[in-house]
């Protein structure tokens, strides 16, 4: 039987967010550009264009802000763990230098909109940390600490650490910030509809066709979209005309969850561990004004067959014997894609140029990122030179070693022989509960609904048909090959799919 976590199975931030709704797409209507993509990449990249006096048109397959924006820790920071030595090691010094400016220059910017708008979403400046008690750990963070010195990087080993981590060195960096995303989103929102930006939810992109020298976005809607140029600001790029993004970006899904209670006197600053299990945490604010505990980790291959259970509990056990948490209240999973240099892709979708250009593969932190590719994306529209255009770029020089790992789920847990009926595997299962089976020698999944209807599904992912695997503490369907995320009864959350998982008789 599987373990249910405390709480509720959603994210903080989405519970805790002030938000307005947006209409489906009801007409076929035009704009110069087309930004496929609700969350903070899309919603600043539109900001930007509408800026710059491109019309724009702004889609989101479900809710703004469903995908990874909603799932983050809410950390504005260009510290992204122990990066800055490897950069300096593979890449050299002005790549590395480059990588922390433009980070820096997306905290700034994103500050800068809070203050110009007047946007109430818990900004706030603060110190980041990496910690470590080990002495590998300790020693990485010193390797760590000299490129910061060599790059200019406000930082320092220092030895003041949160309560419960008192024995452990850290490597601060100064002047970061943390923030509200969801609310900083929704704030952006409101300013996109007042400069004349077209929103539309419920509105999935499903393919762009050539019509002279314009391009027709069709939509899940019986309408489209005419535009000269697109944006995909998805979490997969939705179109991957050569299969290079599916060859190159392997899907990682962390876990987060919020607490209440504690009595520990928390100071300020947000926090990660480099020893092993990485444990990230920082604090916010109830509406209430209660201190809220927001603690996350277990990141792994999304889609390996291990128990999300589990690792919710690991976390459970971390947060009660470091902090004397014991009330959680959400639990939650974020969803990213890694490139081989672990730099995001911004720019052409196509080598060479296109009409179509990608945000993608931020490598779980995007937060900062996200708006400085937005300046990116906007000034390659425009015209206007970005210095981070390169360093960014999908078709830059890549590691040999590019090829996707992450091969389909070959885990033999809760497998069934073909024998076994469906009716007698669900009499089995109890409410909110799935397994694996096989049935004609191909993967079959059974789902039991809290109101005790069975759903048969193929676990052929509908994006390129690898076998996706049981998330059972976020009860979704889970492919470890592109990243597509789909509930539990087949219809797609997250990732390049666009159509659900097919339903099975039984």
């Amino acid at each position: 039987m599987e373990e249910k976590a405390m709480g509720m199975n959603q994210s903080f931030w989405r519970a805790s967010a002030v938000r307005s709704g947006y209409p489906e797409l009801s007409e076929d209507v035009e704009a110069d550009v087309v930004v496929a993509g609700g969350g903070i990449s899309g919603v600043l990249a539109a900001y930007s264009l509408a800026e710059k006096g491109r019309s724009v048109a702004l889609i989101e397959a479900l809710k703004m802000g469903s995908g990874t924006t909603g799932g983050t820790t809410g950390k504005l920071t260009a510290q992204h763990g122990l990066i800055y030595h490897d950069l300096l090691e593979r890449h050299g010094e002005q790549t590395a230098r480059q990588y922390f400016e433009a980070n820096q220059e997306g905290r700034q910017l994103i500050e800068s909109l809070v203050r110009k708008h007047g946007i109430d979403c818990d900004f706030r400046k603060t110190d980041a940390y990496v910690i470590s008690r080990s002495e590998d750990g300790i020693g990485k963070l010193k390797k760590e600490a000299e490129a910061y010195s060599r790059l200019g990087i406000p930082g320092r080993m220092t030895k003041s650490s949160p309560p419960g981590f008192e024995s452990a060195a850290a490597l601060v960096m100064e002047d970061q910030a943390e923030f509200h995303a969801m609310n900083f989103l929704h704030g952006i929102l409101q300013e996109l509809e007042s400069m004349g930006v077209q929103l539309y939810e419920g509105t999935r992109y499903m393919e762009a066709e050539q019509n002279g020298d314009r391009l027709v976005v069709r939509t899940n809607q019986p309408y489209t979209v005419t535009c000269s140029q697109i944006v995909l600001a998805t979490l997969f790029p939705v179109e991957d005309p050569e299969s290079f993004y599916s060859n190159t970006m392997k899907p990682f899904t962390s876990h987060l969850t919020s607490f209440t209670g504690g009595d520990i006197e928390w100071g300020n600053g947000m926090y990660i561990t480099e020893d092993s299990p990485t444990r990230t945490f920082r604090t916010s604010e109830a509406e209430d004004g209660r201190l809220v505990w927001i603690i996350g980790g277990e990141t792994h291959p999304t889609g390996d067959g291990s128990s999300a259970s589990g690792r919710y509990r690991e976390i459970r056990t971390f947060a009660k014997e470091a902090f004397g948490l014991t009330d959680m209240q959400t639990y939650w999973s974020e969803h990213d894609l890694v490139t081989p240099d672990k730099r995001p892709y911004i720019g052409p979708l196509e080598k060479g140029g296109s009409s179509i250009y990608v945000m993608t593969g931020y490598g779980k932190w995007g937060l900062a990122a996200s708006a400085c590719a937005a300046r990116v994306i906007a000034g390659l529209i425009t015209g206007e030179d970005h210095p981070c255009k390169e360093l960014f770029d999908p078709h830059r020089q890549l590691p040999e070693d590019t090829g996707n790992q992450n091969g389909g789920n070959d885990k033999d847990e809760g497998k069934k022989n073909e024998s076994t009926t469906v009716s007698r595997i669900a009499a089995e299962l109890e409410d909110g509960q799935a397994i694996r089976m096989e049935r004609d020698g191909k993967p079959v999944g059974i789902y039991k609904d809290e109101d005790g209807s069975t759903h048969i599904l193929d676990l052929s992912c509908t994006h390129l048909g690898c076998e996706v695997a049981w998330n059972d503490g976020d009860r979704t369907w889970d492919c470890p090959c592109h990243g597509s995320v789909f509930d539990s009864t087949g219809n797609v959350l997250a990732g390049p799919a666009k159509t659900p998982l097919k339903k099975l008789e039984r």
